[in-house]
Parts: structure tokens; C-alpha cells; sequence
């Protein structure tokens, strides 16, 4: 979504510019993640932020702040395609570095909300059970911090560089959209649909690219991608059960 380095502060954006209503599919994810967080779901230690956050039962200010700069986050992926669709590359350039403030402070206001929710888990259920939840959000802040970075390396490919944003940005909803599919349909299968959407929606932005605009299916960013978040998965479901991840995620407790 990067354009040329020219001295014209403005330019008109083609009618055909590639990813060019991206903005929108931003704007429904976003929608799908306030709403995960705002019920309460039954059975977990998944509160439900929105449906409390204005009610005198304390929540930690760590958690309104990282609310807030994720919500941030969600606003910038949305503006952005925008700004590029209005022909304002210049600016879409500035706010691109000014994410990077972002990412620094969603990494640093993260760690102690996952701390707070792994002590909430350890009210509702065992030790071991809490320590296999931490594996999400380890792994989900991992890959968001991988794909950003990735993203701003191939920003000048523009292909590759909207590949990773929206890899990121499913990152980010993840948690959100887990939350969703508890409360709407509860249980496994509740967290398999969240899956299929994930993979449904990598599929269909490859499918864009090779249809629409001629990017190669073997060589595309999408396969790559689908192949992290399979390891990724794995992780979360299978690895989380292990005596390894408990004995690493009893070392992140500790650093706590």
C-alpha cells in the first residue's frame, strides 16, 4: 500500500488501486471484536470488558490502556487503505511510522494483562489449565510483533507488505473473535469456527490476489502465512497440553 517517493504531496488514486476497499474488511473485524469483548461468557474467566468497563467493579487501568491502544491499532489498519483509496500516500506514510509507537505500547501493556487474566484463571480453574491458556496470547503476541515487522520490511511490495497486515490483524482479533464464538456457540466448537474463519479469510485474500490480480499461487505470502498459523494452532491446542509449554510458561509466570 506504499506509493511512489514523489515530491507531490497529492495524488489522485486510480479507480482500479489494488486492495482498495481493505478498509471496510478492517472495519468488520473490528466490529466482531468489540463484540466478543463485550458479553461475559459462561464458564471462563473471560469477563466481558465492555458489557463492566463503565461499572464501579474495578478493572485494572493496564487493561482500559491496552483497550485503548488497541482500538488505536484497529483504527489505523481501517485508515489507512483510505487515505491510499484518497490518493494521500504522504500521510498514510506518516501514520505507518507512527505505528510503530503503537505496536511498543500494545507489547508493553499486554504482558501485564495476560498476568492478570492467568491470576482470574487461577480462580476458576487449576494451575495446569491456566498455564495451557497462557499459550494464546504468548503465541498471539509473537506472531503479531513477527508479521508487523514483516510488513514494514515489505512495505515496497505491495502484495506481500497488505499479506502480512492482514495476517496481523487477524492476530490481533483473534482473542476477540475467540470470545465470540464462546458466547455464540460455546465450547470447541465455538474456538473451530474461529479457526475456519481465519483460514476461510487467508484463502480468500490469496484467491483475490491470484484471480484479481495476477499474483502466483505457489509463490504467494498467503501459504506462508497459512503455514505459521497451522504451527501456531498446533501450539495453541496440542503444545499447550504438554509438560514443556508448563514448564516455559511457569518460567514467564516467575518473571512475572
Amino acid at each position: 500500500m506504499e506509493a511512489s517517493m514523489g515530491t507531490v504531496r497529492r495524488v489522485v488514486a486510480p479507480a482500479g488501486r489494488p486492495y482498495r476497499n481493505i478498509g471496510f474488511f478492517f472495519l468488520a473485524l473490528l466490529a466482531m471484536v468489540v463484540a466478543g469483548f463485550t458479553p461475559p461468557v459462561p464458564g471462563t474467566p473471560f469477563f466481558g470488558y465492555f458489557s463492566r468497563a463503565a461499572t464501579p467493579v474495578a478493572v485494572p487501568m493496564v487493561i482500559h490502556l491496552h483497550v485503548l491502544v488497541a482500538m488505536a491499532w484497529f483504527a489505523l489498519l481501517s485508515v489507512q487503505p483510505f487515505l491510499i483509496r484518497a490518493g494521500r500516500a504522504d500521510l498514510h506514510r506518516r501514520l505507518g511510522w507512527f505505528s510503530l509507537f503503537l505496536i511498543v505500547l500494545f507489547t508493553v501493556t499486554a504482558v501485564p494483562v495476560m498476568k492478570h487474566a492467568f491470576e482470574n484463571g487461577l480462580t476458576q480453574m487449576s494451575r495446569n489449565a491456566a498455564l495451557s491458556m497462557l499459550a494464546q496470547p504468548v503465541n498471539g503476541l509473537v506472531l503479531l510483533l513477527v508479521f508487523y515487522a514483516l510488513a514494514l520490511w515489505r512495505r515496497r511490495r505491495l502484495h506481500q507488505h497488505v499479506a502480512c497486515v492482514v495476517a496481523a490483524s487477524l492476530v490481533t482479533a483473534t482473542p476477540g473473535l475467540a470470545r465470540l464464538g464462546l458466547y455464540v456457540v460455546g465450547g470447541m466448537q465455538g474456538i473451530l469456527l474461529v479457526i475456519v474463519f481465519i483460514y476461510a479469510t487467508l484463502i480468500a485474500f490469496m484467491l483475490l490476489a491470484k484471480f484479481r490480480y495476477r499474483q502466483p499461487v505457489l509463490k504467494s505470502p498467503y501459504l506462508a502465512i497459512i503455514g505459521v498459523f497451522l504451527l501456531a494452532h498446533s501450539m495453541d491446542v496440542v503444545g499447550s497440553q504438554t509438560d514443556v509449554w508448563r514448564a516455559m510458561a511457569e518460567r514467564i509466570v516467575a518473571v512475572w
